[in-house]
């Protein structure tokens, strides 16, 4: 349910999915951030933890994080400079591109995904708990549907 506004001129927001998903999604992301900072990795709460979800096994070319991440270059470098600073990845050459640098986990930034994924499977049991095996199971689904059906209708 949407709380109207206080002021009678302007109309109510409309309910809709949309919203539901954004003040879940908003929930679920402030109680991750929250227990990530309570494990002692204070900087997740910040703009540069977005950076980890971008980089895989092997790392990530840096050149297509602006990309991914919809940001500028430049703000693109000053994230990986402090996730840098701070011994979370390093920058390595790119095997493939002889003036590119990847963008890797370093073992501290391992550790650090080790902790992440503890965080998101106590969070996944306690919305299991909330709502029962058989319902969060079909939630999931529901969701995986529908993302695929976007998927491919923006496919065409």
């Amino acid at each position: 349910m949407v709380k109207p506004l206080d002021d009678a001129s302007y109309p109510a927001p409309l309910d809709h999915i949309g919203w539901r998903l954004w003040r879940l999604a908003w929930a679920w992301k402030a109680r991750f951030e929250a227990e990530m900072v309570a494990l002692g990795h204070g900087w997740f709460a910040e703009a540069r933890s977005a950076v980890l979800a971008h980089l895989g096994p092997q790392g990530a070319p840096q050149s297509s994080l602006p990309g991914r991440m919809g940001l500028t270059k430049q703000a693109v470098q000053q994230l990986v400079d402090d996730l840098v600073r701070d011994g979370i990845v390093e920058r390595r050459p790119d095997p493939r591109d002889k003036r590119g640098r990847l963008v890797v986990l370093t073992p501290a930034g391992l550790a650090v995904m080790a902790d992440a994924d503890g965080v998101k499977r106590r969070i996944e049991a306690e919305y299991r708990g909330l709502l029962g095996t058989g319902r969060f199971d079909a939630l999931s689904r529901d969701l995986d549907a529908l993302d695929e059906k976007l998927a491919g209708a923006e496919r065409g």
